[in-house]
């Protein structure tokens, strides 16, 4: 899930007009350089000067939403909504809102946030955000439990997707929801759409995440052999292009599949492999999930 938000997070972005040149850029430049809190702390001293600026507002809801702050970062978009001058900028002032919720854990206020955007843009007739703001309000209700409407939801962003990218983030949002109800038919379905989209128009980490996820479905479904022929094709891919990383995630999705298949020594020869290319890049967090696995398999 963490991959697809942060795409979406790149489509709003994409979305959004040129910031007007203005003390905001100053502060948008240092959350942009992954340094928050200072982006807040400048953030702060333009509001000290100035109170009513809405870019520096937004900068600062921002850096405190990547921060973790949720409630902070609820009050500082609830100061910048009354300034909003355009139906654009209202749109991205209730998307950042429901963001805001959805870190909150308070996911139907986070729907209710992003339905309020969505109708900006239908009203706008701005196709992209009604694809974003669909997608959203789809994973607020998919983590609110409530399936059936966030399938509706995925279901309108792809009707509206515009190209392969769009396609294939709602395909595979379509194909989540799917496995998660236990139909690995139709999951499988819509992640090969998405696997394939990813190959053709997106990057290779985007394809590779798309194709392991589609060798863990296949597993779930029990369809074993195409999850090991899906694992192995993408190992020998990510081998190909030099990207470790995905040869040791391809390794631990595969060994797990041979988990699942009861074929315990093959298991051990993926995990094993996953474990030693994991450690040799630095992978640590990989690698020490890998090796969690291990000791749960020699018991």
């Amino acid at each position: 899930m963490k991959n697809l938000a942060a795409t979406v997070f790149l489509l709003i972005l994409s979305a959004l007009p040129a910031l007007a040149a203005d003390q905001a850029d100053a502060c948008f430049k240092t959350l942009n350089d992954d340094k928050p809190e200072q982006a807040i702390m400048l953030a702060d001293q333009l509001l000290a000067q100035q109170k009513k600026q809405r870019n520096v507002l937004i900068c600062k809801g921002r850096a405190q939403l990547n921060l973790g702050q949720a409630d902070a970062a609820l009050a500082t978009f609830a100061e910048a909504e009354p300034l909003a001058s355009s139906p654009q900028e209202n749109m991205v002032s209730a998307i950042f809102k429901g963001n805001a919720y959805k870190l909150a854990g308070r996911y139907l206020e986070a729907q209710a946030s992003y339905e309020q955007a969505l109708k900006l843009a239908v009203s706008e007739k701005n196709q992209k955000f009604q694809v974003i703001t669909h997608t959203l309000a789809g994973e607020a209700l998919e983590l609110a439990g409530k399936l059936p409407q966030a399938l509706r939801y995925y279901e309108d962003a792809l009707s509206l997707a515009g190209n392969n990218n769009e396609r294939a983030e709602a395909n595979a949002h379509l194909a989540r929801i799917y496995n998660t109800q236990g139909r690995y038919d139709e999951a499988i379905a819509h992640q090969l759409k998405a696997m394939v989209m990813q190959m053709s128009d997106g990057t290779f980490d985007e394809y590779a995440d798309a194709a392991l996820e589609l060798g863990r479905m296949y597993t779930l479904a029990k369809d074993y052999v195409s999850a090991e022929k899906n694992l192995n094709r993408v190992i020998e891919k990510s081998r190909s292009v030099g990207d470790g990383y995905w040869v040791a995630k391809g390794y631990y999705i595969l060994g797990l599949s041979y988990i699942a298949s009861q074929q315990p020594e093959k298991a051990k020869s993926a995990l094993h492999q996953s474990e030693e290319i994991a450690r040799e890049i630095g992978a640590e967090k990989l690698a020490a999930e890998v090796n969690q696995q291990l000791k749960s398999l020699s018991q």
